[in-house]
């Protein structure tokens, strides 16, 4: 998930040369089918909300690449990085309930780390650990020996975490603790102990039972989606540089975000569960979401420093010329790609997916078009 925080601070849409004409003349699957002939992937997917309905939802192209097994629409793909936006909510829901609170400290929180870590992170709060700007080390590249380290953790994902989270607060700080941002998959890690202790639940049951379950995301769970028990879903692709053609990964490849990491990157879900996700976010900033209030979801869409642009609490938000204020999430982890693109003025949504790692591009690329046919 290295460089996603790029993605994040520098979203903005292209494209502009598109005609009203061409807008009129062209479908999602139009689009999703000459964006994947032109980038070379194995499939794309794509999805627009409006409002109460997802108007259009497809998926073009196979599984893996070179084989005839034709992509689903309920085909899951991994959303890396998105799954960060989960873990804010979780937060946000205890928040509602008093169980925490944004302006909460490590120390505060997990008083048994004093004298365990450094003294300057227990100062760190929550929405600063969301926000990016808790000067937690990234953890977005590390290296075969630390990632076998990781793995090797012992006991349940809450033990795991715990564990994690002292070594983390052992390392240098990495920045002060709101002044900067910082791109930080470890700060979700934090932030999840924190909402497992007070929830008494690890953060996969909790994402099941508060987000998956209410918002009918049946296909969403966690990993990659295809497996050797599993083989009919699409496997991710990397690009062979010396060959210069697509690789998939294969079957018994095992999940390399640690469990310990999961918070910050772990869902995988089909195209329509992720547009049902984004339609909640959009409902919500117009005071009409199921799973939170108005104010709370303007906080978790809101940039930690006040500015018009920048991180907010799991998402991004960026300013189109075109649109004004739009909400965002970008994520990879090498072999997929996903976005999450909301626009409070158009009561609009659009979320796309591939299962190739280079595909950044492409879904960004049907992002800008998408939004202009469904405006």
């Amino acid at each position: 998930m290295a460089g996603l925080a790029r993605e994040f601070v520098l979203w903005t849409l292209g494209a502009f040369a598109i005609s009203v004409a061409q807008q009129g003349r062209e479908s999602l699957r139009e689009v999703g089918a000459e964006l994947r002939e032109r980038h070379s992937l194995p499939a794309i997917a794509a999805a627009a909300v409006k409002g109460d309905s997802i108007v259009d939802a497809a998926v073009i192209g196979v599984r893996v690449v070179g084989e005839p097994d034709v992509a689903a629409l309920g085909d899951r793909f991994h959303i890396a990085s998105c799954t960060k936006s989960f873990t804010s909510m979780l937060v946000a829901m205890l928040v509602e309930e008093g169980r925490l609170a944004w302006s909460t400290t490590l120390g505060e929180a997990l008083p048994q780390l004093r004298g365990k870590v450094l003294e300057g992170y227990l100062r760190v709060r929550l929405d600063q650990l969301l926000s990016h700007t808790g000067g937690i080390p990234p953890y977005t590249n590390f290296g075969q020996n630390r990632l076998e380290e990781l793995a090797s953790l012992q006991g349940t994902p809450q033990e795991q975490r715990a564990r994690f989270l002292v070594e983390v607060l052992n390392e240098p700080i990495a920045a002060s603790a709101g002044e900067q941002e910082l791109y930080s998959n470890s700060g979700y890690a934090a932030a999840s102990v924190l909402v497992e202790q007070a929830a008494g639940k690890p953060w996969e049951d909790l994402v099941r039972e508060r987000i998956f379950v209410p918002l009918q995301m049946g296909s969403a769970g966690f990993g990659w989606p295809a497996s050797s028990s599993n083989k009919s879903q699409p496997r991710g692709h990397l690009m062979n540089e010396a060959t210069g053609a697509l690789q998939p990964q294969p079957l018994d490849d095992p999940y390399r975000l640690p469990q310990c990491l999961w918070p910050a990157g772990a869902i995988s879900c089909s195209i329509e569960d992720l547009a049902r996700y984004a339609q909640e976010h959009l409902l919500g900033l117009q005071g009409r979401g199921k799973l939170l209030r108005k104010e709370t979801y303007e906080k978790l869409h809101a940039t930690w420093n006040g500015q018009s642009t920048g991180f907010t609490l799991g998402w991004g938000r960026g300013l189109d010329p075109e649109f004004g204020v739009i909400h965002f999430g970008a994520g990879s982890g090498g072999t997929f790609f996903a976005r999450i693109w909301i626009c409070p003025t158009l009561n609009l949504a659009i979320v796309t997916m591939t299962n190739s790692g280079s595909g950044g591009d492409a879904t960004k690329t049907a992002i800008d078009r998408l939004a202009r046919i469904y405006r």
